[in-house]
């Protein structure tokens, strides 16, 4: 048997919902002392009797469902009782992908999968992880709208929480899926959220008033959006038993380098930003939720570039891509000597999808810087990079500019733990951007909706 499967009856509430977010499975199979089967507790069980009022530490006997359905070791060769064994399980559970097997003394014996016993292929969603409900805060944005697509493709549910500030273009094609609900609201409302969070596993947070200019022109929605909202969030899960939280921060935090030596999540902290300040203190107050079941996770984004369902054109690789193609000219500023790590967008959706279905042990309480030592680039390297994609573009170097972040970031903790690595280049994101605005897939390049400053005004 899967370690964490079985728990004692008198273990509490809390220790069953823990041995459930360790084996990845969706419920804990409940045992007398003499390790016989008095029933069944699933994770949404247990959230729905705490929205009721029920204490964590009680016994998991408490809220135990007697009666679960399960086969016996003298069925296993008989088709016709397996089969419609399956198919009542699958009437209570139909994400049901493994069915617990008794010995003859109904003691639980092994977990065995469904398309095994049924002599079927294996579906490529028949995973641990998939069939999951996930709630992405913040799912219409430039990276949530990318995000939301991979999740979907990989048979999860989703839910979006999104104010909707730059519309529902996209995630319009997503509307008629019966995997995706969108909930219009803001994460600031606390009844809004707490109703974004009924019958969810896991969240991604990636909402936020997002980069410099964007949350020096609203400071206030800021702090409320980036830090007090967030904590919020963290705190609603932590009560309701959500216990895999992943918050998108960013590699700002590290602001202004001393040195050439590359930046770990060890380094000390400097930023030069309000947007930076604010993500510290909401990394600060989501770790200091951890206890034995709240796992959160905080990755540490490099600068984002690449197309998008909601595109941006204040990103610095997307910004003289569009001036590169329609103006022309590259503009590089203050002689483009400072470092940035860059992460495609599709290699930052991929690093939240490892955080989601990899063992709690490992992303508890962790902080991953997200993108890969081989794209910490020179501005003027970017540059140099938009023009041989445009060769006709002039490439021009100007001294001077407010922005004084410089930093090289090391990218070793995330490979080693979840074997992450970022695969797109930036030649590839920038011919892609290039052809969408020739081939006008972006339309009114200049409208207000794709720079986020501009919008927040």
């Amino acid at each position: 048997m899967k370690k964490n499967v079985l728990i004692k009856q008198n273990a509490s509430i809390k220790e069953a919902m823990r041995s459930i977010d360790h084996s990845g499975l969706r419920a804990v199979y409940v045992v007398d002392n003499e390790n016989r089967l008095l029933g069944v507790v699933s994770d949404s069980e247990i959230r729905k009797s705490i929205i009721k009022g029920k204490d964590i530490k009680s016994p998991v006997k408490d809220i135990v469902k007697e009666n679960p359905v399960v086969l016996h070791e003298k069925d296993l060769n008989d088709p016709v009782i397996i089969r419609k064994t399956v198919q009542k399980l699958r009437s209570r559970m139909p994400d049901a992908r493994q069915i617990l097997v008794l010995n003859s003394q109904g003691k639980p014996r092994q977990l065995a999968f469904i398309y095994r016993l049924l002599s079927q292929k294996k579906n490529k969603h028949d995973t641990e992880h998939s069939g999951k409900n996930i709630l992405v805060v913040g799912g219409a944005g430039y990276l949530g709208s990318v995000l939301v697509r991979k999740l979907l493709a990989k048979g999860y549910r989703v839910r979006v929480l999104d104010v909707l500030m730059f519309g529902r273009k996209p995630l319009e094609e997503l509307l008629g899926n019966k995997r995706f609900e969108l909930i219009e609201g803001d994460m600031r409302d606390i009844s809004v959220l707490v109703r974004s969070l009924e019958g969810i596993d896991a969240v991604i947070n990636l909402a936020a008033v997002v980069g410099d200019p964007a949350c020096k022109s609203t400071p206030e929605r800021t702090i409320e959006t980036n830090y007090l909202a967030n904590k919020a969030l963290a705190e609603a899960c932590k009560y309701n038993q959500i216990n895999r939280f992943i918050y998108a921060s960013t590699c700002s935090v590290y602001g202004v380098m001393t040195g050439d030596k590359h930046l770990d999540e060890n380094s000390a902290l400097n930023p030069v930003s309000l947007y930076a300040r604010s993500k510290i203190q909401s990394e600060e107050g989501i770790l200091s939720l951890v206890d034995e079941n709240f796992s959160p996770t905080i990755l540490r984004m490099g600068t984002l570039y690449g197309y998008s369902p909601r595109m941006r054109f204040d990103l610095v690789v997307n910004a003289m891509t569009k001036t590169a193609v329609l103006e022309k000219k590259i503009i590089v500023h203050n002689g483009g000597k400072q470092w940035r790590p860059l992460l495609e967008i599709n290699d930052a959706a991929e690093a939240y999808i490892e955080c989601l279905e990899a063992p709690v042990s490992r992303i508890k309480g962790a902080i991953f810087n997200v993108g890969s030592d081989e794209q910490n680039y020179q501005i003027i390297q970017m540059g140099q990079a938009v023009k041989r994609c445009v060769p006709d573009a002039e490439l021009i170097i100007q001294e001077g500019s407010d922005d004084a972040r410089n930093y090289l970031v090391s990218f070793g903790l995330i490979k080693k733990h979840l074997r992450y690595k970022a695969m797109n280049s930036l030649y590839d994101a920038v011919m892609r951007i290039k052809q969408a605005i020739i081939d006008k897939e972006i339309d009114k390049l200049d409208d207000k909706i794709y720079y986020n400053v501009e919008y927040n005004k």
